[in-house]
């Protein structure tokens, strides 16, 4: 069976749209939006999703407007129980999922 126009564009839709109203967010598509956001805030790095934060080379200010932009980009806000336990690419990640999955 063939799938529909309509089909073809909400699977591409699911798999690029990292909005909040798009309900098919991966942890592997969270890692790599993030890896992708310090990719331009710093340059070039090569990141791993258990790389960690330390290693990505940002001061306080650096990673603040990190947190900014993730919070802004999934319409969320990272609360600071949670950000208490970061140390990886991964653990950011399970944390910015985990907020995106908890919104009504």
């Amino acid at each position: 069976m063939l799938a529909s126009v309509a089909d073809t564009e909400r699977l591409t839709r699911n798999t690029y749209d990292m909005s909040p109203r798009n309900l098919v967010v991966t942890l592997e598509a969270v890692t790599q939006e993030i890896i992708d956001l310090v990719v331009a805030e710093v340059g070039p790095v090569d990141l791993t999703a258990d790389a960690t934060l330390q290693s990505w080379g940002l001061d306080s200010l650096k990673v603040m407007s990190l947190v900014f932009k993730i919070e802004e980009r999934y319409g969320i806000v990272l609360d600071e129980e949670g950000a208490d336990d970061l140390r990886t690419v991964d653990d950011l990640a399970a944390l910015v999922l985990r907020c995106i999955q908890e919104q009504p």
